[in-house]
This record gives structure tokens, sequence and C-alpha cells, in this order.
């Protein structure tokens, strides 16, 4: 009887956190619906790896640039032969057999049905329905448990609590459209009067080429390869990619022929995110490989899955030579989203891409400070300390000569409620909180002791993607132009027989005289209010600025 109660005793594993605006509860989910679920195992050594990363990503250290193999990752990481066990044989006494997706196994997958999950989990699944996108997802309400063994070997099990954010940028309705900004164009060259009504600064790839500085540099690397995620149903359009580079990019190289598609989704009608993450990243860095990592949270045989840790995994298992050596990512939503277990499993996993010299950079976020109740709350995945968060700048008079920014109401930043800050930040923080800028209030219960974030920019507003128009905004057109900075200065270490830069926020703290810095403008606070305010050096709305290539170049260049 003892053995019996021990088989009925279970832990909770997570809680369900506080699910994100505009997600409902339609019904409970039918029981054959099928689920591709993973099992994040618990890791060891991960102290370990991040003082190598730490050591490998800091400019002073004669050990910068050595970046691990993944091989040396997972075998440095790897669960125990205990945690293995636990998780495994628990999945195969209920009749399912796991699969290993990572090289070490600390990640396994297996596809079931709603039904053998819950018996699995110990819960119940609901059908969520996301109205404004039309978004699906199975995920329980009351959190999971597991028996003490495997609820010890685990970091988390997903789809489980976490609900997808599906924020997308924004489309001005009173901007002209790509065609007639040709036209236009085109009248001006006959000597025809520009109507006033055209007379707006866009980003376009030969603007922000000028505006950071980027001259006549484009790819020669063969290895070099950079990539765009999208999820929940974003998917891609080679025939809007080509319209795109036939409007803007005449004369100058935009990519590097059609993108390789990675991903359970790709293509399909283009979504504004998707088309605007690979058209700037392309229109920046030009003659540089691109790829287009789709996930839509169901693959095409059905299953619904987690589509962020299933980009995670992909990355993951992806061998040295093929993988990108730089995410960008326009993911984000309320740091909490994410219960603090999973949240420190994700870190780990950025960990691990940091070490093999791959660059992740995330949009910061568009609300500004995020104003809740009064409070600012913190976002990620941008809160991360293993990756760089991006915030948002808009055209300043001079647009597009270099400086010609100031802060975008927009551009989220602030503090971590999960993350010290790191020691590579603390001098430039500190020196903004000192700085006697006007900062918020303490009542609005942020966190100076936190992992302060974004810690870079660039424009976030007026772009034109194809096929949708210009004026789309947000901090998911800013990540895509860092990144294309960004991997033209991978491109350059290539070239020369240098490693790939890897994490770059040491690098970018070091070296914040290579940024373009911004010092007016100010992100939105609470109640028509302003957030933070930009200032000199870094400030929780720019960070430390946007990229200058030619400055950074030299700094690129002259490392290990």
């Amino acid at each position: 009887w003892l053995t019996a109660i021990m088989a009925l005793e279970r832990v909770q594993v997570e809680q369900a956190p506080v699910p994100p605006p505009g997600w409902r509860v339609a019904r409970a989910s039918p029981p054959e619906t099928l689920l591709e679920m993973i099992f994040a195992v618990k890791q060891t050594n991960l102290q370990v790896l991040h003082d190598s990363l730490m050591t490998s990503s800091d400019p002073s250290s004669s050990a910068y640039g050595r970046h691990m193999s993944n091989e040396q990752v997972h075998r440095l990481i790897a669960p125990t032969p205990a945690s293995l066990a636990a998780v495994e044989g628990y999945i195969r006494s209920h009749g399912l057999e796991p699969s290993r997706v990572s090289p070490n196994g600390d990640l396994l997958q297996l596809t079931l049905s709603v039904r053998q999950a819950e018996g699995l989990l110990s819960t119940v699944y609901f059908e969520h329905v996301h109205d404004a996108s039309g978004a699906v997802a199975h995920r329980v309400r009351g959190g999971y448990s597991l028996p003490p063994d495997v609820a010890a070997a685990i970091d988390f099990a997903c789809p489980t609590t976490h609900l997808p954010a599906t924020a997308s940028p924004t489309v001005a309705a009173s901007v002209p459209t790509p065609a007639a900004l040709h036209a236009a164009r085109r009248r001006t060259e006959a000597g025809e009067e520009r109507p006033a009504s055209l007379l707006v600064s866009h980003n376009t790839p030969k603007a922000l080429r000028q505006l950071y500085s980027i001259g006549n540099a484009q790819g020669s690397s063969p290895s070099n390869v950079q990539a765009v995620t999208a999820f929940l149903e974003e998917k891609y359009s080679p025939t809007a990619l080509a319209a795109f580079w036939d409007e803007y990019c005449d004369g100058i190289a935009c990519g590097k022929g059609e993108p390789k598609l990675v991903g359970d989704v790709t293509l399909g009608t283009p979504g504004v995110e998707a088309m605007l993450d690979i058209e700037t990243i392309t229109g920046v860095a030009g003659n540089i490989s691109s790829e287009f990592w789709g996930f839509g949270g169901r693959s095409p045989d059905n299953p619904h899955n987690e589509p962020f840790l299933k980009w995670l995994s992909l990355v993951s298992s992806t061998t040295d030579e093929q993988v990108p050596k730089i995410f960008s990512t326009s993911y984000g939503e309320d740091e909490a989203s994410w219960s603090a277990t999973a949240a420190a499993r994700l870190n780990a996993e950025f960990l691990k891409a940091g070490n093999r010299g791959i660059t992740i950079l995330f949009a910061a976020g568009d609300e500004g400070a995020n104003c809740k109740g009064g409070r600012f709350i913190p976002e990620g995945p941008g809160s991360s300390p293993y990756v760089t968060a991006v915030g948002g700048t808009t055209p300043a008079p001079g647009f597009p000569l270099p400086g010609s920014e100031t802060a975008v109401g927009l551009s989220s930043g602030g503090f971590s409620s999960y993350w010290p800050m790191p020691s590579w930040q603390a001098a430039a923080v500190q020196a903004y909180l000192d700085s006697g800028a006007d900062l918020p209030p303490p009542s609005r219960g942020y966190n100076t002791s936190g992992r302060a974030y974004p810690d870079i920019s660039a424009q976030a507003t007026s772009y034109c993607v194809t096929p949708f128009g210009c004026g789309v905004a947000g901090t998911s057109c800013a990540s895509p132009a860092a990144a294309g900075v960004f991997s033209l200065l991978n491109d350059l270490r290539l070239s020369m027989g240098k490693s790939s830069l890897g994490f770059v926020n040491p690098l970018i703290y070091k070296y914040m005289d290579a940024f373009n810095d911004v010092t007016t403008g100010a992100s939105f606070g609470c109640f028509l209010g302003t957030g933070w305010p930009a200032a000199k050096g870094w400030d929780a709305v720019t960070g430390v600025g946007t990229p200058n290539y030619e400055k950074l170049a030299k700094v690129v260049a002259a490392l290990p």
C-alpha cells in the first residue's frame, strides 16, 4: 500500500501565470487533439557555462571569441543519467516514447493526445482563443504536477501554462504605399512638384545604410548566415520580398538569393511581422545569406506546440556549420508571462547559443515603460541577461544623416524583476540613475538592481514593408535593422579568419562611443505621462544608442 500511495504522490511543477490580454477560454480541449510536447530536463554545470561566456565575450580577455562547439556545450551541461532515466521512464510508463531533440537529451519531445497529456501531467487542458489574431492554443489553467522524482528532474514541460504573445507592429492607415512613393519619385525626376503628402521620412534600405554609416559595406564570407524568426502563423512570401528588393534596392545588393526556410510554418499569405523582419535585415545587410525560421504553434500534421521553445530546440540541434550566426526575434511579452523556472530555462538556452558564437537580438517591446495599474512592468525575453534588447528611435531633423534620431515613445525599457544587473552594464546604468535626468518616481515600482534594458536601439517608425505600404512601426522594426548591422560586423570578422561575435553585450558597453548616442525624447509612461527619458550615455529607452557601422567595424576588426 505504501508503494501505491507513493505512486499517487504528485508535486506541482508550475502554476499558470496571468494570461496576456486578448485570450479567452473557449471550451475544454477535445481529448484527441494532438500536442507536440517538450520536457526540458534539468542541466548541469550552468555556472561553468556562464563563466565561459563571460570570458569569450569580454573584449579585454585574451580568450575573446574562443567559442565552444555545440558538442562541447552539450557535453558540459548534460543532464545526469538519473534525471534522464526518471523522465524517460515515466513517459514510457504511460505507453509513450520520447525523442531526444538536443544532442545531450536536455530537451525531450513526444507527440500525444490531450487525453494522454492530462493523464501524464495530472491536469486539464482548455482551448484558448485569441479573437484578434485568430490564434488557438491548448493550455492548462491550474498548473500541472508530476511524481516527485520526475518533477525534480525537469525545469518545465510545454505546451502547458504559457500563452504566447500575439502583438504585431502597427501600420499607419494614412501613409502612402510603395507604389505611390515610386510614382511620386518618377514625377520628381521628371521635374514635377512632389505632393506635400509624400514629403515623409521613410526608413528604406538606403536610408538605414546612410543613417548607420554602412556605406558600401556588404557581405563576402560564404560561411556567414543571418536569420529572422516568426511565430503564430506569421508567413513569408518570396514574391513580396522580390517586389521589395525591386522597389527599394536599386543600385545596392539586398540579401543573397532567396532565404532558406526553416521550421514548421513558413510560406503563405504574407504577414506584416514576417515581411518586415526579412525585408529589413536583407535590406540593411547586403550579400549575406539569410534564413526565415517560422513556427506556427501548430505543425502541418496538426500537433499543437509551444512555438518559442520549438525554435530554441531547433537551434540546439542545428550543427555549428549550419546554424545562423545571428537571429533577430520580434517576439516579446511581459516578463512574468513565463514562470520564473521556465524563464530561467530560456536563459540557459540563450546561454548555450551565446557560447556557440550566436548573437541573439530581441525587440524590447512597444509599450514604452509598460505601465499597468500605475506600475512599470518589465518585458521579456529582452530582459534576459543573455540576449541583446533593441529599443526604438524615430527620425529627427536632418534624417537620414547619422545622428538624426530621437527616442520614440513606444520604445520599451526598464529593469527586470527576475534577473540581477550584470556587471558589464552596471557602471553605465548607474551613471544614468545618477545623471539628474527626470526619472520616473519610485512609486512606479521598478527595480534598479535588476538587469536593465534595452541595450541598443534603432529606427522603429516609418518603415516601408511590401505589400503593406509605408508607416510600419514598432521595435519589431528596430531589431532586424540592428541585426543587419551586426551581421555585417560578423562578416567582416569571418572574412578576416576570425570568429563570429556571439554574445555582444559586454562589447556594446565597453565601446559605447562606437554608437550614436540618442539624448532627446522619452518613452511613454502612465496616464499620458512620460516614462524613461533619453540621456547622455545609456538610458532606459534607447540603451547606449544606435549602431555606427564605421566605428564598430574598426573595433571588431582589432579584436582577437
